[in-house]
């Protein structure tokens, strides 16, 4: 990830555009500021005057920035605007982190997940002479920007509950069961979706948010060698990389609103300080 320095700057695949002193200079940014488009479920009265309202969502959001390239003591503009028109490129899959300073963010710089779109240069006079005038636009999927340091906590068994016998048999016994809790500070003001990675051994683990009273119940036996990994934004499950959809047996996805959200973590067959749940996250704006 590359750092930036400047305020109104920005770097796309580690190549920073902006700031004082760069042969690229902003103009004009459109789009990162605003809301978003809604997608709303409105529809008509049939044979009566208005709407019946529906609820509201966030679509994607549209980002189009306008910058000049100019000639500095690395090469001329031509060389660099084909630096940079190598970078802004188009991607069949997937989103680039877009980084992102402004001034007075609570961290030092913030981002969000785009892929370009188009990319606008107009060959005039003042191209000749070493004033190329470009407009990118980026399109992101999750119109929510993100700020850049990723925060995490750990939800680590540190002692069984269960009941101990004094004696030794030649049986063995599942270890008990603990809950342990968590809490996840979004200083954001949008909803963020964490990720959760389940290290076993653990059986038929459960992960929720008291806060919201909404929990994930999974089945199955997992070992200390075993990843179970949850995305609560994309609602995906895999095991050691690979989808496993199929082990959520019941419960409500969660997220974390703006502020403290209570996580937990519980199952059966733990092992203390070995058995834990770490949840990894963004504080989230719109």
């Amino acid at each position: 990830m590359t750092t930036l320095s400047q305020v109104y700057s920005f770097a796309f695949k580690n190549q920073v555009f902006g700031g004082a002193g760069s042969p690229y200079q902003i103009l004009s940014v459109d789009g990162l500021e605003s809301l978003p488009g809604i997608r709303n479920q409105d529809d008509n009265r049939g044979y009566h005057d208005g709407m019946f309202t529906g609820r509201d969502f966030l679509s994607g959001r549209s980002i189009s920035i306008i910058f000049n390239t100019f000639g500095d003591a690395n090469g001329s503009a031509q060389t660099n605007y084909n630096t940079i028109q190598s970078i802004l490129l188009p991607q069949t899959s997937g989103t680039t982190p877009l980084f992102f300073k402004f001034p007075n963010i609570p961290t030092s710089e913030q981002f969000v997940d785009a892929r370009v779109r188009s990319l606008r240069t107009t060959v005039d006079p003042n191209y000749t002479y070493g004033y190329i005038t470009s407009q990118v636009e980026f399109f992101c999927p999750d119109p929510n920007y993100y700020n850049s340091n990723l925060q995490t906590a750990n939800m680590l068994i540190s002692a069984a509950l269960g009941r101990t016998y004094n004696r030794t048999f030649n049986y063995t016994y599942g270890g008990g069961s603990s809950t342990v809790t968590t809490t996840i500070q979004n200083i954001g003001w949008a909803t963020t979706y964490p990720t959760i990675t389940i290290q076993g051994p653990i059986t038929n683990p459960i992960i929720g948010n008291t806060t919201t009273g909404n929990t994930l119940n999974f089945t199955g036996t997992y070992s200390a060698l075993d990843t179970l990994e949850i995305d609560l934004y994309n609602q995906l499950i895999t095991l050691n990389g690979n989808p496993a959809r199929n082990l959520l047996v019941s419960g409500t996805w969660f997220d974390a609103p703006p502020g403290n959200s209570n996580f937990f973590f519980t199952g059966s067959s733990t092992l203390a300080g070995t058995t834990q749940a770490t949840v990894s996250w963004y504080s989230a704006y719109i």
